[in-house]
């Protein structure tokens, strides 16, 4: 008897705010929708996470570039499909550069995230964060989605 070939874990991802902005600009979300869907990949989330995607996209200066209607798709999207992390906006001790963007390495050390995936510098220059790689989009899509 022949056993089938068991299905790879699916990688576990946090994505920031300011990709997730970047996809909902450059209408990529024809790719990572089926992502949310198809099991390949666990997106992480958290109330911070998406309060912090619904605060920026319905700002001003992006109502040109997408409908905001398209933003709450997305976070429906993500808060139905992504695996819920709780964490707090703040973090007990520093563990990045920039205090605000704590909050995603707690959801990826919590989360048991395989990659942050990030277009913030200061995050980018640690390139792990325990577990997790720390990647820029390009980086990610040219590794784990061809």
């Amino acid at each position: 008897m022949q056993r089938g070939k068991r299905k790879p874990a699916p990688l576990r991802v946090v994505v920031d705010v300011n990709v997730l902005i970047s996809f909902l600009i450059g209408k990529r979300l024809g790719g990572f929708l089926p992502l949310l869907r198809d099991g390949r990949v666990t997106f992480l989330i958290s109330p911070p996470l998406l309060a912090e995607f619904v605060d920026v996209a319905a700002r001003q200066k992006f109502r040109a570039k997408f409908p905001v209607e398209r933003a709450h798709e997305l976070a429906l999207a993500m808060a139905g499909f992504g695996e819920n992390i709780e964490v707090e906006a703040g973090s007990p001790r520093p563990l990045s550069r920039d205090p605000k963007d704590d909050y995603l390495l707690l959801i990826s050390e919590k989360g048991r995230a395989d990659v942050l995936v990030t277009g913030d510098k200061g995050l980018l220059s640690m390139e792990r964060f325990g577990h997790t790689r720390i990647m820029n989009a390009r980086k990610f899509t040219d590794e784990f989605l061809k």
